[in-house]
């Protein structure tokens, strides 16, 4: 469990490092999060993102329809 939130918390940091950066900065920031995505960890943290993108748009279509109704 520790090793899935540290991942998340540098998949994070790599993602912020990536955007913000320019040169071989971006590139080591862009292999260090495609080592972190292809990681078992990472694809935990992937599937996670997305049960809770699926499930936030469950939700918010029911609310979306109970305040319609």
């Amino acid at each position: 469990m520790l090793e899935v939130v540290s991942a998340f918390f540098l998949l994070i940091l790599y993602s912020i490092v990536y955007h913000f950066s320019s040169g071989e900065t971006k590139q080591i920031a862009k292999k260090k999060l495609k080592e972190i995505l292809n990681s078992p960890d990472g694809i935990i943290i992937l599937i996670v993102a997305a049960a809770l993108l699926i499930g936030g748009d469950i939700f918010i279509i029911i609310m979306i329809s109970d305040i319609l109704a």
